[in-house]
């Protein structure tokens, strides 16, 4: 099948790895105090806005200590291990798309790389995914729950959403992600697209 993909450290050729950014290890402190209760998660929460106020202190804050990210994602894996065991982990999972005009909206409108285009290296490839049966998700309804989230440590909301999210049901404008965990490789640079 071949899908779309966008990606700063991907290099042609290359076949995609899951957690290549091993992010896996910072959410799964969140899901386990989930599985304990709702208050051992706002524990495990308070106390991960607290670390990244500290490591801000010293200037050690980046997008890793992004808490809230790792918060919602915890979320989201709890609902799906939970309740749609049948759907592909989100963090184990690398994301393509069906057609370009999404990648440019990212691009360009989401990442905001029109006015900073010099923060990422970003490249655009084909990619030759080996699943017949990838899964279509809304990335928007992350989105809402990561902003829930964010603005208000709104869980119920998030929760809500990661229930959308899985069971395949969308915003009215959805942006489609495509989820899969199989062999998945850059065989076309079609970075030119981004008309940088």
């Amino acid at each position: 099948m071949i899908l779309y993909h966008i990606s700063d450290t991907l290099k042609l050729g290359e076949t995609m790895a899951q957690d290549y950014k091993n992010n896996f290890e910072l959410v799964v402190p969140f899901v386990q105090a989930l599985e304990k209760s709702e208050d051992c998660f706002f524990g495990m929460l308070l106390n991960a806005k607290f670390l990244k106020s500290v490591l801000g202190k010293f200037g050690l804050r980046d997008m890793q200590t992004n808490y809230v990210k790792w918060a919602t994602e915890g979320i989201f894996e709890y609902i799906r291990k939970t309740e749609f065991p049948e759907s592909y982990s989100r963090l184990l999972s690398n994301y393509f798309y069906d057609n370009l005009s999404d990648i440019k909206r990212l691009y360009e409108v989401d990442w905001n790389m029109k006015e900073k285009p010099e923060r990422f290296d970003f490249h655009v490839y084909e990619i030759d995914l080996d699943d017949e049966h990838p899964q279509k998700r809304d990335m928007l309804l992350f989105d809402e729950a990561f902003d829930a989230m964010w603005d208000n440590d709104d869980f119920q909301t998030a929760v809500c959403c990661a229930r959308k999210y899985f069971s395949g049901e969308k915003t009215i404008e959805p942006v489609w992600e495509i989820m899969s965990d199989k062999t998945a490789k850059a065989v076309k640079d079609l970075t030119a697209c981004l008309d940088r």
